[in-house]
């Protein structure tokens, strides 16, 4: 610390740059000598530098916070006000803490609105982004103890909803969620030694602080809770939440799930109310028996090869339709697209053996032939899942229909691709209107045009199965998907469809 100091005056280089940085420093800071250094000779020096270093970074933040309110109004904005808020509660003699701690309360209070949706979505539409900022609440929640401030109703709701949210849409077996939206990795409290996918344990903290009870068993997840609320929350009573189908539909993310938990589908589909989101209007992830067999690929690397960026955060590379040759939206630079996407949920159903979301959006009606894709899931429970496209509209277009598959060993066929998980085979196939195999390529880990790749982790990718149908149609054009376990089968008769696999048996009508 003595050291950084030393090498990085106030205000001069890169560390410098980014509010947002420089309140994660001091939060590390500020846990490394309470959590080590004050139990040693150098305690009391560590303390005074952590100390002055606060009082610099809270006079830095404050500022220059105007660009988060305007550029950057997310995750930076509440880290940049969480810092200020731990500057004015642990530094009450400081004159200006009153000023530093009112700010920082009035921004975090009015974040939970502006930020957390209220169904309990997060404003970046990224499940990684969405934990950073629980993180900063419940940091906040520490420091308002520490001064003895009743934290605003506001901040506790926000964390009920998002832990709602977020459980939702976990898989069981592993507490990874999709690894949708942008994920550069971002992990400010690394605060358990789970992995970094695993959500478990911030979501544990969160049920503590919420409800004064824990979501999961005991397990290595407990720790986050026990760092930031005592080891008391080891011994809070436990109470677990079973997850079924749930549509969110103010942010626009709805789960189909079976009788078993570990067996789902997340389906994208809902008018985009920030600019912060990837081109991925109608993307589906599904997970088979604890194992994710359709993914999303992630963000990869913001500032490598401006085609890496392109790459995963633009429509083709997504589990939905790209239409000629064009986004959904329009990435218009790295961090920013415009003409944001609407969309309508038009039906959603949950019955005891069989469950259904439909909707549609409207990314490519700007555009010569004013078309709409529309996209109904069926599943049933807990294998079988029929997907049907429907791209209506004017004249004729190529159309680009995406399905990326996990990292599992996998073959080809004429209109499909197998997956051999550890559960079993688990097979993709694709048809046109009629029944009839629709033609389509697999490849893996191309490298240009890049296509195949999956990146769980920032900076890693890994090439995974990428099938691809390619058609040029007059509209109106039907693409039937089926996915499952060893080869299910469709017969067409008309507008009814017949799915037959074993075990399974489902009859419905083409949207």
């Amino acid at each position: 610390m003595q050291g950084f100091s030393a090498d990085n005056p106030i205000g001069k280089g890169i560390h410098w740059a980014s509010g947002q940085e420089i309140a994660f420093r001091l939060l590390a800071w500020i846990f490394g000598t309470r959590a080590l250094l004050l139990h040693t000779d150098v305690g009391a020096a560590a303390a005074g530098l952590v100390g002055s270093s606060l009082i610099v970074g809270a006079r830095y933040i404050e500022q220059h916070i105007d660009y988060a309110r305007h550029a950057v109004y997310n995750n930076h904005l509440i880290s940049e006000a969480l810092a200020l808020y731990a500057a004015g509660c642990l530094l009450p003699e400081v004159p200006d803490s009153a000023r530093w701690r009112s700010t920082a309360r009035q921004t975090l209070t009015e974040q939970t609105t502006r930020q957390f949706y209220a169904d309990g979505g997060y404003i970046q539409q990224s499940h990684n982004y969405h934990r950073l900022a629980i993180q900063d609440y419940l940091w906040a929640l520490v420091f308002a103890r520490a001064a003895n401030e009743t934290p605003p109703g506001s901040w506790i709701d926000a964390l009920e909803r998002s832990l709602t949210f977020l459980h939702a849409n976990q898989n069981p077996s592993d507490g990874r969620l999709p690894n949708y939206g942008g994920n550069d990795g971002a992990l400010p409290s690394l605060l358990s030694c789970c992995d970094f996918s695993d959500m478990r344990p911030t979501l544990q903290a969160a049920s503590v602080a919420c409800r004064g009870k824990r979501l999961y068993d005991a397990g290595q997840w407990d720790e986050e809770a026990a760092w930031l609320f005592g080891v008391d929350a080891l011994g809070a009573p436990l109470e677990t939440v079973q997850r079924s189908s749930v549509s969110f539909a103010i942010s626009g993310h709805h789960v189909l799930r079976g009788s078993r938990e570990d067996s789902f589908a997340t389906f994208r589909c809902g008018t985009l109310r920030d600019r912060f989101s990837q081109i991925d209007m109608l993307h589906v992830d599904i997970w088979w028996k604890g194992h994710n067999v359709l993914v999303d690929g992630g963000s990869y690397l913001y500032n490598g090869d401006p085609k890496w960026l392109a790459h995963f955060m633009r429509t083709p590379s997504h589990n939905t339709i790209a239409l000629d040759g064009r986004d959904q939206m329009l990435h218009y630079r790295p961090f920013k697209v415009i003409y944001l996407n609407t969309a309508l949920l038009q039906s959603f159903e949950d019955a005891p053996d069989r469950a259904m979301v439909r909707g549609e959006h409207y990314g490519y009606v700007r555009h010569a032939g004013r078309c709409i894709h529309q996209r109904t899931v069926y599943f049933g429970k807990d294998d079988l899942w029929v997907i049907v496209d429907r791209i209506t509209g004017e004249g004729s277009h190529d159309i680009h229909l995406h399905w990326l598959g996990g990292d599992f060993p996998h073959s080809a066929a004429g209109n499909g691709m197998s997956l051999e998980t550890p559960a079993g085979v688990f097979s993709v196939s694709t048809f046109d209107d009629r029944g009839l195999p629709a033609e389509a390529n697999v490849a893996r880990g191309v490298e240009d045009p890049p296509r195949g790749w999956y990146s769980r982790y920032y900076g890693d990718k890994v090439a995974v199965p990428s099938l691809v149908v390619r058609a040029s149609r007059q509209l109106p054009a039907r693409f039937i998907t089926i996915l499952g376990p060893g080869q299910p089968q469709l017969r067409v008769n008309g507008s009814e469809c017949t799915v037959t696999a074993p075990g399974y048996h489902m009859n419905f009508g083409l949207p």
